[in-house]
């Protein structure tokens, strides 16, 4: 693989805003300038994106599905002009960590793009975060995979395996990857390179995972360590409006630290990575909450 120099310090952002309503993530996006402030952010939008790029991205600006239009302008902006995709509910809680990750990647001759699983134990991809030079192997895959849906695109939210981390599998099993698994990589402990990606294991990019208990939507803090370096709050801002996950948007809406104290942890920040990684407490939702905690929302 030839060695580049071309700097992948860009950070893309894609919203769209489709319901008028103001961006309600914008409590992350300050976490991306705080820990990466020598990195470029890229805004994204029916302005600056050829929104009828294919029959895909066309039904989902007719029909206004923001999640879905993103699921491919993301591979198309890394496509076009390499860098990072993070979802607009990522926060950065180490810019250093990260920006190894983005270094390596810059002077890798052994891989193009890297990408994390989103959960250990399913071992399907972070959707929601990837990075991978311009014109990479992967960007060009995924963008033909959401060109070539067509009339399909109209199931895409009735077939489980149309979700960005299941369609960004048949990269890895295109290329003889765990073909059974469906290119899934499960129970991964230590980062590998498989196809010219290296993947990372859930604690570096997914501490949250969501659960579902007695009919209520919330999220496990199971993969929070050492090696941490962004976490997915699951907005689920593509769910319908009577979603169990969205009843504690308030509390989506926290930085994972407020999580973890919410959560019941009192260790302190040195011993926090190790008790966290034998630790599976289900954060609050909002009935929950604390009385106190409530009105700092509210008043937020």
């Amino acid at each position: 693989m030839q060695k580049t120099k071309s700097s992948l310090k860009i950070l893309h952002r894609i919203y769209f805003g489709f319901d008028g309503k103001p961006d309600p993530d914008l409590g992350y996006l300050e976490t991306w300038k705080k820990e990466l402030p020598e990195f470029e952010i890229r805004h994204w939008n029916v302005t600056n994106l050829p929104v009828e790029a294919c029959h895909f991205s066309k039904m989902m600006y007719e029909l206004r599905d923001h999640a879905f239009l993103s699921d491919y302008f993301r591979w198309w902006v890394l496509r076009e002009h390499g860098g990072i995709y993070l979802d607009a509910d990522i926060e950065i809680v180490n810019g250093n960590i990260f920006r190894g990750l983005v270094e390596e990647l810059e002077a890798s001759e052994k891989h193009h793009s890297f990408i994390g699983v989103d959960n250990k134990a399913g071992g399907w991809y972070t959707g929601h975060s990837m990075a991978t030079r311009a014109n990479s192997p992967l960007a060009n895959f995924m963008c033909q995979v959401y060109e070539g849906l067509g009339p399909v695109s109209l199931w895409r939210r009735k077939i489980f395996y149309f979700m960005s981390p299941q369609l960004t599998s048949l990269y890895f099993a295109h290329h003889g990857h765990n073909v059974d698994g469906m290119g899934t990589t499960p129970h991964l402990e230590t980062p590998v390179i498989q196809h010219g990606v290296k993947i990372y294991p859930q604690e570096y990019f997914s501490p949250l995972t969501p659960v579902m208990r007695n009919n209520k939507g919330g999220f496990e803090i199971d993969a929070y360590t050492e090696n941490t370096s962004i976490c997915h709050h699951f907005s689920c801002s593509w769910h319908d409006a009577d979603s169990p996950y969205l009843q504690g948007r308030d509390v989506n809406l926290l930085m994972l630290d407020e999580k973890v104290k919410l959560a019941g942890s009192s260790v302190s920040n040195k011993d926090r990575p190790k008790f966290l990684r034998v630790m599976s407490q289900i954060f609050a939702l909002i009935g929950q909450i604390p009385e106190k905690l409530q009105e700092i929302i509210k008043k937020a």
